[in-house]
Protein backbone atom coordinates (compact mmCIF):
# COMPACT_ATOMS: atom_id res chain seq x y z
CA UNK A 1 0.00 0.00 0.00
CA UNK A 2 2.53 2.11 0.95
CA UNK A 3 4.97 1.58 -1.93
CA UNK A 4 2.05 1.80 -4.51
CA UNK A 5 1.22 5.54 -2.80
CA UNK A 6 5.31 6.64 -3.43
CA UNK A 7 5.26 5.66 -7.01
CA UNK A 8 1.50 7.84 -7.19
CA UNK A 9 3.30 10.41 -6.11
CA UNK A 10 6.56 10.44 -7.78
CA UNK A 11 4.28 10.35 -11.22
CA UNK A 12 2.35 12.96 -9.74
CA UNK A 13 5.73 15.49 -9.04
CA UNK A 14 6.55 14.55 -12.74
CA UNK A 15 3.28 15.54 -14.34
CA UNK A 16 3.03 18.58 -12.38
CA UNK A 17 6.95 19.51 -13.34
CA UNK A 18 6.06 18.87 -17.09
CA UNK A 19 2.73 21.03 -16.53
CA UNK A 20 5.17 24.12 -14.83
CA UNK A 21 7.52 23.92 -17.90
CA UNK A 22 4.67 23.87 -20.81
CA UNK A 23 2.14 26.36 -19.86
CA UNK A 24 1.85 28.28 -23.05
CA UNK A 25 -1.41 28.26 -23.88
CA UNK A 26 -2.87 26.01 -26.74
CA UNK A 27 -6.09 25.43 -29.08
CA UNK A 28 -8.63 22.49 -27.67
CA UNK A 29 -10.79 21.50 -30.69
CA UNK A 30 -13.88 19.51 -28.60
CA UNK A 31 -16.87 18.05 -30.86
CA UNK A 32 -17.94 21.91 -32.52
CA UNK A 33 -16.30 24.35 -30.03
CA UNK A 34 -12.67 25.64 -29.67
CA UNK A 35 -11.14 26.48 -26.84
CA UNK A 36 -7.97 28.22 -25.75
CA UNK A 37 -6.12 27.44 -22.68
CA UNK A 38 -2.88 26.63 -21.09
CA UNK A 39 -1.05 23.37 -21.51
CA UNK A 40 -0.83 22.59 -17.90
CA UNK A 41 -4.81 22.57 -17.96
CA UNK A 42 -5.16 20.30 -20.60
CA UNK A 43 -2.85 17.91 -19.20
CA UNK A 44 -4.11 18.24 -15.50
CA UNK A 45 -7.82 17.92 -17.24
CA UNK A 46 -6.76 14.63 -19.11
CA UNK A 47 -4.71 13.32 -15.35
CA UNK A 48 -8.20 13.90 -13.75
CA UNK A 49 -10.75 12.40 -16.30
CA UNK A 50 -8.29 9.13 -16.45
CA UNK A 51 -7.82 9.26 -12.52
CA UNK A 52 -12.32 8.85 -12.78
CA UNK A 53 -12.20 6.24 -15.25
CA UNK A 54 -10.23 4.18 -13.14
CA UNK A 55 -11.92 5.09 -10.16
CA UNK A 56 -15.15 3.52 -11.82
CA UNK A 57 -13.49 0.85 -13.42
CA UNK A 58 -12.23 0.09 -10.09
CA UNK A 59 -14.69 0.47 -7.66
CA UNK A 60 -17.19 -1.72 -9.88
CA UNK A 61 -14.61 -4.72 -9.86
CA UNK A 62 -14.34 -4.44 -6.20
CA UNK A 63 -18.04 -4.57 -6.01
CA UNK A 64 -17.90 -7.69 -8.06
CA UNK A 65 -15.39 -8.95 -6.22
CA UNK A 66 -17.22 -8.34 -2.81
CA UNK A 67 -20.48 -10.10 -4.09
CA UNK A 68 -18.06 -12.88 -5.12
CA UNK A 69 -16.69 -13.14 -1.92
CA UNK A 70 -20.23 -12.73 -0.11
CA UNK A 71 -21.26 -16.16 -2.74
CA UNK A 72 -18.65 -18.07 -2.01
CA UNK A 73 -18.94 -17.35 2.06
CA UNK A 74 -22.32 -18.64 2.07
CA UNK A 75 -21.55 -21.32 -0.52
CA UNK A 76 -18.76 -22.21 2.29
CA UNK A 77 -21.65 -21.66 5.16
CA UNK A 78 -23.87 -24.19 3.12
CA UNK A 79 -21.09 -26.50 2.66
CA UNK A 80 -19.85 -26.56 6.61
CA UNK A 81 -23.45 -27.30 7.35
CA UNK A 82 -23.29 -30.19 4.73
CA UNK A 83 -20.51 -31.54 6.17
CA UNK A 84 -21.51 -31.24 9.99
CA UNK A 85 -24.77 -33.00 8.92
CA UNK A 86 -22.68 -35.33 6.95
CA UNK A 87 -20.95 -35.92 9.94
CA UNK A 88 -23.41 -36.29 12.06
CA UNK A 89 -24.78 -38.88 9.60
CA UNK A 90 -21.66 -40.87 9.17
CA UNK A 91 -21.28 -40.48 13.71
CA UNK A 92 -25.19 -41.91 13.63
CA UNK A 93 -24.20 -45.08 10.94
CA UNK A 94 -21.28 -46.09 13.04
CA UNK A 95 -23.19 -46.08 16.00
CA UNK A 96 -25.68 -47.91 14.08
CA UNK A 97 -22.96 -50.51 13.14
CA UNK A 98 -21.56 -50.75 16.02
CA UNK A 99 -25.07 -52.29 17.28
CA UNK A 100 -25.33 -54.09 14.74
CA UNK A 101 -22.27 -55.92 15.14
CA UNK A 102 -23.13 -56.06 18.82
CA UNK A 103 -26.47 -57.56 18.53
CA UNK A 104 -25.02 -59.62 15.28
CA UNK A 105 -22.15 -61.08 18.12
CA UNK A 106 -25.24 -61.58 20.59
CA UNK A 107 -26.97 -63.75 17.74
CA UNK A 108 -23.77 -65.42 17.02
CA UNK A 109 -23.61 -66.92 20.81
CA UNK A 110 -27.03 -67.34 20.56
CA UNK A 111 -26.80 -69.50 17.44
CA UNK A 112 -23.56 -71.29 18.81
CA UNK A 113 -25.11 -71.77 21.89
CA UNK A 114 -28.88 -73.55 20.38
CA UNK A 115 -26.26 -75.80 18.27
CA UNK A 116 -24.70 -76.88 21.39
CA UNK A 117 -28.23 -77.89 23.01
CA UNK A 118 -29.52 -79.30 19.78
CA UNK A 119 -25.80 -81.75 19.99
CA UNK A 120 -26.54 -82.82 22.93
CA UNK A 121 -31.11 -83.03 22.62
CA UNK A 122 -29.36 -85.48 19.54
CA UNK A 123 -26.91 -87.19 21.55
CA UNK A 124 -29.47 -87.60 24.37
CA UNK A 125 -32.42 -89.16 21.35
CA UNK A 126 -29.84 -91.14 20.17
CA UNK A 127 -28.98 -93.03 23.46
CA UNK A 128 -32.76 -93.11 24.40
CA UNK A 129 -33.07 -94.45 20.96
CA UNK A 130 -30.33 -96.87 21.76
CA UNK A 131 -32.26 -97.72 25.38
CA UNK A 132 -35.54 -98.46 23.64
CA UNK A 133 -34.04 -100.77 21.15
CA UNK A 134 -33.04 -102.57 23.70
CA UNK A 135 -36.01 -102.93 25.58
CA UNK A 136 -37.75 -103.87 22.69
CA UNK A 137 -35.00 -106.41 21.57
CA UNK A 138 -35.47 -107.49 25.41
CA UNK A 139 -39.33 -107.38 25.19
CA UNK A 140 -39.16 -109.28 22.34
CA UNK A 141 -37.57 -112.02 23.72
CA UNK A 142 -39.29 -111.90 26.45
CA UNK A 143 -42.28 -112.36 24.68
CA UNK A 144 -40.59 -115.23 22.50
CA UNK A 145 -39.96 -116.96 25.76
CA UNK A 146 -43.33 -116.64 27.11
CA UNK A 147 -44.66 -117.87 24.01
CA UNK A 148 -42.53 -120.78 23.93
CA UNK A 149 -42.96 -121.49 27.91
CA UNK A 150 -47.26 -121.05 26.98
CA UNK A 151 -46.71 -123.47 23.87
CA UNK A 152 -44.74 -125.99 26.54
CA UNK A 153 -47.21 -125.82 29.06
CA UNK A 154 -49.83 -126.18 26.76
CA UNK A 155 -48.17 -129.69 24.89
CA UNK A 156 -47.55 -130.80 28.85
CA UNK A 157 -51.49 -130.08 29.86
CA UNK A 158 -52.43 -131.61 26.84
CA UNK A 159 -49.56 -134.67 27.53
CA UNK A 160 -51.48 -134.59 31.03
CA UNK A 161 -55.11 -135.34 29.88
CA UNK A 162 -54.14 -137.86 27.83
CA UNK A 163 -52.76 -139.76 30.36
CA UNK A 164 -55.13 -139.26 32.78
CA UNK A 165 -57.86 -140.27 30.18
Amino acid sequence: MQVSFIIILILAIFVAIFAIQNGAPVDVDLFFATFRTPLAVVIMTCIIIGAVIVLILGTTRQFKKRSESKEIKNKLKTLENDKVLADNNVKTMEAEINSLKDGNNSLTEKVSQLEEKNKVQSETIARLNNELNSIKSKQVSVESAIKAEGTGAAEHNEKSEAQSE
